[in-house]
């Protein structure tokens, strides 16, 4: 028996997800990320998204040019739908859909900049928070390790940040050690 998915169909909730996403990843996105992120496992409606992206234009997030390229960014107003709202999306959806972002966030991120290693997290409702390290093959651009912690508080999530950031390529190393 396959488990049926969760979906979000309505406009108002898209635009809550998109809020929260962005805010999560402290980073802002492009519709072709979104459009990549809310797609994964047909979360979101390619069309009630673009009705989304519309309606919260200029409210909850702006248009802005980075690096030639159009992203979205919250407001402060999106920034508190995020904070108040996101919770009311159904977790299992925000707890995929983060890892999803992670993922197409750092890999474009990292192609960008010929960056090899990138941490992002998220606070959790109990105030974990969970911890997204991406490392990628040097030679090959290819996601080599992705790696989710959870941390106790921010502050812990914080120092796991720093520290593998402090040496990317010696904990590369290690975990090429480690499951080799």
């Amino acid at each position: 028996m396959e488990i049926p998915r969760i979906r979000i169909e309505e406009t108002d909730d898209i635009c809550v997800l998109i809020c929260h996403l962005i805010y999560s990843l402290g980073c802002p996105l492009s519709k072709n990320q979104l459009v990549e992120i809310t797609s994964f496992e047909d979360a979101v409606n390619y069309f009630n998204l673009t009705k989304a992206l519309e309606k919260l234009s200029g409210r909850l997030c702006e248009e802005i040019d980075v690096d030639g390229e159009i992203v979205y960014n919250n407001t402060p107003t999106g920034i508190k739908a995020a904070r108040e709202l996101g919770a009311t999306l159904p977790l299992s959806v925000r707890d995929k859909l983060f890892k999803e972002a992670v993922r197409v966030y750092t890999r474009d991120a990292m192609q960008k900049k010929g960056s090899f290693l990138a941490v992002r997290y998220i606070k959790n409702a109990d105030g974990s928070c969970t911890v997204g390290i991406t490392v990628m093959d040097e030679f090959t651009a290819r996601q080599k390790y992705f790696l989710e912690i959870t941390a106790e508080n921010s502050q812990k999530a914080d120092l796991i940040k720093e520290k593998v950031k402090s040496d990317p390529r010696g904990f590369a190393k290690y975990l090429d050690s480690f499951f080799e």
